[in-house]
């Protein structure tokens, strides 16, 4: 969040005090020397202040600077940041000048190696329709699209302090003109940094300003709003540098307490520490399905069934008759990828449920689709 307002004055009075807005006041009171300006912070988290002198008539600060960088503490009142002198005390003063602020406090070293959790349900496998510097609107910038439905729950990647929460809006669609409609929830780190959770479904925040949360919590639910071409959250960590928001490469945690980034088009399970197992259905091994031959639940019917694993759907035959058929499977795919030449031609026993092919997405970032027909004799 960056916030900008220009202040142009002379002095006339003893004391003013001029507001941004409630997060950051600053004031200033006459001085048998000069002036003092002090800076009073409202919020539960530090924020950084600029000002900028454009003009100083027959004043001098101790610094030759003509701008000042300080960090104000969280509930922090009368923090004095500037004092200029009269240079000479018979001559009159005056002074323009602006200011600007930013949540955070450069000084804080950011944790690099911090184990971040996945921001969905545990045990929840979620592919990644776009990474870092990704290939459609991440270019340029660390954030993670994870393809989470409408509705979908978000959890806390880590703990910190609700900073600022949208969730007015139910406007969306895929172009940067609907930006300003993204319902979102922020929250501040004790690093520093904040983790932004975006694109969240109207009224979907449980938490509000000034809420204190712990990694794991629920605290909204995902959906479509703002810059959106598809339902999903938009999780990006930044650190206010110089007055600007640095997007950052953070490292989350997997069900193996490993540390890794995700790369875009790769599906993850979120693993929450302290909740129960579950089971993990990692990498695809076909030889694994069509060596399982299933006693059949059919009578003298025959059908194609479905299934899903990990990334793939999983296309069998169930076989209900008495006796072997032949059979040729014939689909017609939408961002698809099949592992089995089509259409796809075989034998299946009498009274015996059979794994046939698999299928997965090409393009996670994209939706897909299929149609199946099949010929039994």
């Amino acid at each position: 969040m960056k916030i900008n307002l220009f202040l142009f004055f002379s002095i006339f009075y003893t004391s003013f005090i001029f507001a941004q807005q409630k997060a950051i006041e600053i004031h200033y009171k006459k001085s048998e020397s000069g002036f003092v300006f002090y800076a009073n912070n409202n919020e539960l988290v530090p924020y950084t202040v600029k000002i900028n002198f454009q003009k100083l008539e027959n004043l001098a600060s101790n610094s030759t600077e003509k701008s000042f960088i300080r960090t104000i503490p969280a509930n922090t009142s009368n923090q004095k940041i500037i004092e200029l002198n009269k240079i000479k005390d018979h001559k009159g003063t005056s002074f323009d000048f602006n200011f600007f602020y930013n949540i955070g406090d450069p000084s804080l070293e950011i944790d690099t190696d911090f184990p971040y959790l996945l921001p969905y349900k545990h045990g929840k496998r979620v592919r990644v329709g776009q990474g870092n510097n990704g290939s459609g609107t991440h270019k340029g910038v660390n954030a993670i699209d994870f393809n989470l439905n409408i509705g979908d729950s978000i959890y806390a990647a880590r703990s910190g302090v609700v900073v600022e929460v949208k969730e007015d809006s139910n406007v969306g669609g895929n172009n940067p003109k609907f930006e300003p409609y993204g319902n979102f929830i922020k929250v501040f780190h004790k690093d520093g940094t904040i983790g932004s959770y975006v694109n969240l479904m109207q009224n979907g925040s449980l938490v509000q300003k000034g809420d204190k949360i712990e990694k794991g919590q629920l605290i909204g639910f995902s959906g479509n709003t703002g810059w959106s071409s598809g339902p999903h959250l938009h999780f990006m960590v930044a650190q206010n540098k110089d007055f600007q928001n640095i997007t950052l490469p953070v490292k989350f945690l997997n069900y193996k307490q490993e540390l890794f980034i995700p790369r875009e088009s790769n599906s993850y399970y979120a693993y929450h520490p302290g909740q129960a197992d579950f089971e993990v259905e990692d990498s695809f091994e076909e030889l694994k399905f069509e060596a399982e031959l299933k006693p059949s639940d059919l009578n003298n019917k025959i059908e194609f069934e479905t299934g899903k694993y990990g990334d793939y759907i999983l296309i069998y035959v169930n076989n209900g008759m008495k006796t072997e058929m032949n059979g040729v499977l014939k689909l017609q795919l939408k961002n698809l990828i099949s592992t089995k030449k089509l259409p796809y031609k075989f034998t299946v026993p009498a009274k015996t449920k059979m794994y046939l092919l698999a299928l997965r997405p090409d393009d996670s970032g994209e939706s897909y689709g299929y149609q199946l027909s099949g010929e039994f004799n």
